[in-house]
């Protein structure tokens, strides 16, 4: 992926307070009412936070965090729509390239399902329809 888009973007707080690396800023931060693996395994609640840098995505659970290159780890990141009416559901798909092993025991994942409340889901969804996935 293409990250001089997320470069060109103006830093915001860092309200989640996570430890940047040199060169590094804020250019999204929400918490989602979801956060699952790619399958839909739960991995964490509305008490998640999700922080996107311009070289990073920051996903805290409460009980872990799962930092994620956007550069050498991400292949794609996309708004997905599944079902209809009631069963509905709403998500971005950031899809790894390699397979991650979490939790106790071997839990594997290629994967995350961000479920952002409207506002944050078309911040995030403008943002990733600006970078370019090679």
């Amino acid at each position: 992926m293409d990250t001089q888009y997320l470069d060109s973007l103006p830093a915001i707080k860092n309200k989640y307070k996570v430890e940047l690396q040199p060169g590094e800023k804020v250019v999204f931060a929400a918490k989602p009412w979801g956060f699952t693996s790619e399958s839909g395994t739960l991995l964490g609640y509305d008490t998640s936070t999700v922080t996107m840098t311009n070289q990073r995505i920051i996903a805290d659970n409460g009980q872990g965090i799962w930092f994620t290159d956007i550069a050498d780890d991400v292949v794609d990141m996309r708004k997905v729509e599944t079902g209809r009416f009631l069963s509905k559901q709403t998500y971005i798909l950031v899809t790894l390239n390699k397979e991650v092993t979490y939790g106790i025991g071997i839990q594997k994942l290629t994967g995350y399902r961000f479920h952002f409340h409207k506002k944050d889901m078309a911040i995030f969804e403008d943002i990733i329809r600006h970078c370019i996935f090679h």
